[in-house]
C-alpha cells in the first residue's frame, strides 16, 4: 500500500512525575495506543484520531498524547482504511506509524522530565591494552 502522504499533529501532549523513582531502580514502561473515536473521512483523506497513554512500574511518570494521524490515499484506500476503522480493526501500517511517532515523541518528554532511559545504554568496550616486552633505555 503506497499513500500520498502522511502527517501526525499532536494536540494533547502531558507528562508528570507523581513521584521521583527509588534510585537505582530500573522502570519498567508501559504504553497504550488507541484508536479514540471514528475517524474522519474526506475524498483522498482520513484523520485518525489517537491517545497514547505511558506509564512507569513503579509507578512514578505519567505520559499521556493525543492526535491525529492524518493519511492522503486513493479514495479507494481512504475507504478500505475507514470501513477497517470503523469495524474496530486498526490497519497494522495505522498502528506502525502512530506507534512510530508515539514512541519518539514520549521519549522526548520523558526525557524533559528527567526520566532515564528505559533501555540501558550500550558501555563502550574498553579493549585491553596490549603490553609490548619492556624497552630499556
Amino acid at each position: 500500500m503506497v499513500y500520498k502522504g502522511i502527517g501526525v499533529r499532536f494536540v494533547y501532549i502531558h507528562g508528570e512525575v507523581t513521584t521521583p523513582p527509588p534510585p537505582g531502580t530500573q522502570l519498567q514502561m508501559a504504553m497504550n495506543i488507541q484508536v479514540s473515536g471514528p475517524p474522519e473521512v474526506m475524498e483522498e483523506l482520513v484523520n485518525v484520531p489517537f491517545t497514547i497513554t505511558v506509564s512507569s512500574m513503579p509507578p512514578s511518570i505519567s505520559i499521556t498524547i493525543r492526535g491525529l494521524l492524518a493519511i492522503q490515499a486513493t479514495s479507494d484506500d481512504v475507504k478500505r482504511v475507514s470501513s477497517q476503522l470503523k469495524s474496530g480493526t486498526v490497519p497494522p501500517e495505522v498502528q506502525a506509524i502512530i506507534t512510530q511517532y508515539a514512541v519518539f515523541e514520549a521519549g522526548l518528554v520523558a526525557r524533559e522530565l528527567g526520566i532515564p532511559p528505559t533501555i540501558p545504554l550500550p558501555m563502550a568496550q574498553q579493549q585491553p591494552q596490549q603490553r609490548g616486552p619492556p624497552t630499556a633505555i
